[in-house]
């Protein structure tokens, strides 16, 4: 096999990974996808034999219900690939006629691209479905976050205007989409290195480093606070407090990119090494 990165081969290989991803889960992604449909289903039951009458989610608990329904799809990440440590699948695998670098590429956009975005679209829509058929439903998710935006980038320009911090839609968009980025990596990277107990072994080493921080925390931040002085920053000066602050934004954005690069490196690794 030619390990050079052909673009041709790569296309064909990518709508073939995409099929597998399907064919292997799709009725997660059908559950994960349609949680609103279940949530909104699940709801108007419990209204009607309890209750006795039509009731429907409140936004509050949809919205509740989306981010759920997001995290369990970073966390069903250690799935998507994760039969590449099996030695039956992983060997066929393997025997694909596509470069390692090909093969990384597409398990990076189906990973990070795909399957985040295909999981807003089918939410979105049947989220809005239900609102159309069903006037007791509320507003379309999509519809109240289009608003919600909107008046999010207006209150920044305003706080903006009368803060030393400057705020703007890139400083919240970007930092989370490259989280989102680095939780799908992370999980993807544990999916492909544990043989077994995938999802335990990803939150228990996130546990572990969760623990650790704060541990470090405790010991060493107290010895920078005294006498109302944090960093050797005088807190009654504002433009000192606002580039301290703007400072640690920017290192833990940067932190988070680091991290981001250095995951996607080691699913490389994990590629070019696995073995059956």
């Amino acid at each position: 096999m030619n390990e050079t990165f052909n673009f041709s081969r790569f296309w064909t290989y990518f709508k073939y990974d995409l099929k597998q991803m399907w064919r292997n889960h799709s009725k997660a992604a059908i559950l994960i996808g349609g949680a609103s449909a279940i949530f909104y289903v699940l709801w108007l039951l419990f209204s009607l034999v309890f209750a006795q009458q039509w009731t429907t989610p409140p936004i509050a608990a949809r919205v509740a219900v989306l981010i759920l329904a997001f995290a369990i799809l970073e966390l069903y990440q250690v799935r998507t690939y994760g039969y590449l440590t099996e030695k039956k699948a992983g060997s066929s695998w393997l025997m694909v006629p596509a470069s390692k670098a090909e093969k990384f590429v597409s398990m990076l956009l189906v990973t990070i691209i795909v399957i985040p975005l295909l999981f807003y679209a089918v939410y979105f829509l049947i989220d809005g479905f239900l609102s159309l058929v069903d006037p007791t439903y509320g507003t379309a998710l999509f519809a109240g976050a289009f608003d919600a935006y909107r008046g999010l980038i207006t209150g920044l320009s305003e706080i903006s205007g009368g803060s030393p911090i400057e705020l703007n839609a890139t400083n919240l968009i970007f930092p989370s989409i490259v989280s989102v980025f680095c939780n799908f990596l992370y999980f993807l990277l544990c999916g492909i290195c544990f043989k077994k107990n995938k999802l335990v072994g990803a939150i228990a080493i996130l546990f572990g480093l969760s623990l650790l921080l704060s541990l470090l925390t405790g010991l060493v931040v107290p010895h920078f606070i005294t006498d109302g002085t944090f960093f050797n920053i005088d807190m009654n000066d504002e433009m000192a407090i606002a580039s301290f602050v703007t400072k640690i934004m920017n290192i833990s954005v940067a932190l988070t990119c680091i991290l981001t690069i250095g995951l996607a490196w080691g699913v490389w690794y994990r590629i070019k090494t696995i073995q059956h």
